[in-house]
């Protein structure tokens, strides 16, 4: 969760940066600080969005390219108010849907909110405070997709305009470069979203839900995003969810390897 640095996930930022300045990278590298954890979810989320909407605006107005490093889907409202494109458009990998709002989740997880925030199906208090709006849910496609709970996740995303593409026994159920050249017809700018157990738990043991199987492999993950990145004007992209702890040695290499790619597809 956003704003609890005493999380496993908290600890993989910074493993990240540490792994990418070890294989040549050298983006400047900015920590957000995190006050410390009140016992109050949403409100922790909020402030750590805010000072995120603040630093991406920063990073933005010296033309560089915001990728943030975080343990927690519910950052992506921020980074989309720093961003401040109204033509932006969602690309979302993630195994969840992350599409439940209060009303029907069934743990009230509030990470588990964040794309149904983006859209805004829910949370309007945290747009209202970044001084920023959701998108179009035309305008958002979510890839790698297998686990959805409970029944009424499904009946939503069903329901609205979202483009999914979803993942079954580590293939998709329609070709991505299909799915892509289609909303390329309706988006140009786009900010990615990737969580990390969108991977299989063969390389995706280190994030912070159970891995759930079937997903994408190493290469698969990589071909999507050098895909996109050849499409699209990628703005911006949050990588989430990395927890050390939790790691076999697999995970970090194809996270290091999927920033890598965001950064510079060709390299």
């Amino acid at each position: 969760m956003a704003g609890d640095p005493r999380h496993p996930a908290a600890l993989g930022p910074a493993k990240l940066t540490t792994a990418l300045l070890s294989a040549g990278y050298r983006q400047r590298a900015y920590r957000l600080p995190v006050a410390e954890f009140k016992g109050d979810v949403r409100a922790a989320s909020l402030e750590t969005v805010q000072r995120l909407a603040e630093r991406v605006r920063e990073v933005v107005s010296r033309g560089e390219l915001p990728i943030v490093l975080a343990g927690s889907c519910d950052v992506a409202p921020g980074a989309l108010a720093g961003l401040r494109d109204e033509r932006a458009g969602v690309i979302w990998i993630d195994a969840h849907a992350d599409f439940n709002t209060p009303a029907s989740s069934a743990s009230g997880f509030w990470p588990g909110m964040a794309l149904a925030v983006v859209v805004g199906d829910c949370g309007e208090e945290v747009w209202r405070e970044l001084d920023w709006r959701p998108v179009s849910a035309d305008r958002v496609a979510l890839l790698g997709t297998r686990c959805l709970s409970p029944l009424e996740e499904s009946r939503r995303l069903a329901q609205s305009a979202v483009g999914v593409l979803r993942w079954r026994e580590g293939a998709p159920e329609e070709e991505v470069t299909t799915v892509l050249e289609r909303f390329a017809t309706r988006v140009e700018h786009v900010y990615v979203h990737l969580d990390l157990d969108a991977l299989d738990p063969s390389v995706g043991s280190g994030v912070v839900d159970p891995p759930v199987p079937g997903g994408l492999s190493a290469r698969q993950l990589i071909e999507i995003l050098a895909d996109i990145r050849r499409r699209f004007l990628v703005i911006g992209a949050s990588v989430t969810t990395y927890t050390p702890a939790r790691d076999d040695g697999s995970t970090l290499p194809v996270a290091v390897a999927a920033i890598r790619t965001l950064i510079d597809p060709e390299g």
